[in-house]
């Protein structure tokens, strides 16, 4: 009896279609997908980087600055870190010029005189021949150790008009600048002597459209600081004499 219950076991475990419990299998996992590489960086182009340090007559808003920077070729950074109302006195003292060279400029154009003469204040105030000169010839001291290439502005001139002509201003303040470029080796870009004769030959009206306020009805003119037209007209100038003092840099000069 026990060898016929087996044989019928067996037959029934080969008959086709009959229902069979298959052992769990473990069965290989799948290959991990393989986590992409992270694309290649690539690298950016070498740019020059210029910053301008200075008062009200080379900031964005009331100087020359703006025009200056757009005339500069698309690859060449442009910072514009002038404040306006200082002097070369307090913008080293109140910390301004370490944040330009914290910048780390290729070129860096300095540009003082308006708020350093007489009648500003102790905080302002420089005096061309010794406290005005050592100032500049400690930014160059500096931007020189810290990799950059000083530029010297001489300040722009007001457009003052006595009796129908030109009144030139801030003379002393540039020819500081311009004997302080020769004993230390750096460009100085004339800007006063430059503007100056151009203003000589303006008449009074053709020079005050470069003012700031145009309005009339405002008492006084603000002969110092600077609207679109005479962003524009100062800006390229100064463009022109950077470019012919470095002429590999790429400026628009028109």
């Amino acid at each position: 009896m026990k060898v016929f219950l087996i044989a019928i076991a067996v037959s029934a475990l080969s008959v086709p279609g009959f229902a069979q419990t298959a052992a769990p299998s473990t069965a290989p996992a799948p290959p991990a997908a393989a986590t992409p590489a992270a694309p290649a960086a690539i690298p950016l182009p070498k740019t020059t980087r210029v910053v301008l340090s200075g008062d009200s007559t080379v900031n964005h808003t009331t100087g020359w600055g703006t025009a200056f920077c757009e005339r500069l070729a698309s690859d060449v950074e442009c910072f514009n870190s002038s404040r306006n109302g200082r002097s070369a006195k307090s913008y080293r003292e109140q910390g301004l010029w370490a944040r330009a060279l914290a910048v780390h400029p290729d070129y860096i154009l300095i540009q003082f005189g308006a708020n350093d003469g007489p009648g500003k204040g102790p905080l302002l105030e420089t005096v061309p021949e010794t406290t005005f000169a050592a100032f500049m010839r400690d930014d160059i001291r500096e931007a020189r150790a810290a990799g950059a290439i000083p530029v010297l502005v001489t300040p722009l001139p007001q457009r003052n008009y006595k009796d129908g002509k030109h009144v030139r201003t801030l003379e002393d303040y540039a020819a500081a600048m311009r004997k302080m470029g020769k004993e230390t080796n750096t460009v100085v870009l004339d800007l006063n002597a430059e503007a100056n004769d151009a203003l000589d030959a303006m008449t009074e009206d053709q020079a005050h459209e470069f003012n700031y306020s145009l309005d009339p009805t405002k008492p006084g003119r603000d002969t110092t600081h600077l609207n679109w037209k005479g962003d524009s007209y100062f800006g390229a100038m100064v463009a022109r004499e950077f470019t012919a003092a470095f002429p590999t840099m790429k400026v628009n000069t028109q």
